[in-house]
């Protein structure tokens, strides 16, 4: 994989809006064990600094989708209100390509 620049993640910001209908995304990356996380408390999502040059590009904006979509269906499990919303935007045949994707970066790191 490419080293991802700020340009980049702006680009895969800005896919993220326009699939969720959103008009900011404020995003932060970190050092940690999860892939990332919506931080309620400050409405910004959180992000595993070391998917960034580890990820396809629409993987990332399938993690960002999916983390928007957190706070567009204010729930923080995976029941049938946030697959519903996730699901108006990929299908279950992308949603699994990608979190295949993210569960094997995730047992190699």
């Amino acid at each position: 994989m490419k080293m991802v620049t700020e340009e980049d993640i702006n680009k895969i910001k800005y896919k993220a809006m326009i699939a969720t209908n959103v008009t900011s995304v404020r995003l932060s990356t970190k050092k940690m064990k999860a892939i990332a996380y919506y931080d309620w408390k400050n409405d910004l999502i959180v992000i595993n600094e070391s998917v960034l040059n580890n990820l396809s590009e629409d993987c990332l904006t399938y993690i960002i989708v999916h983390e928007i979509v957190h706070k567009l269906t204010n729930t923080r499990s995976h029941g049938a209100k946030f697959l519903n919303k996730l699901l108006c935007i990929y299908s279950m045949d992308d949603i699994i390509k990608y979190e295949t994707e993210i569960t094997k970066f995730n047992t190699i790191s």
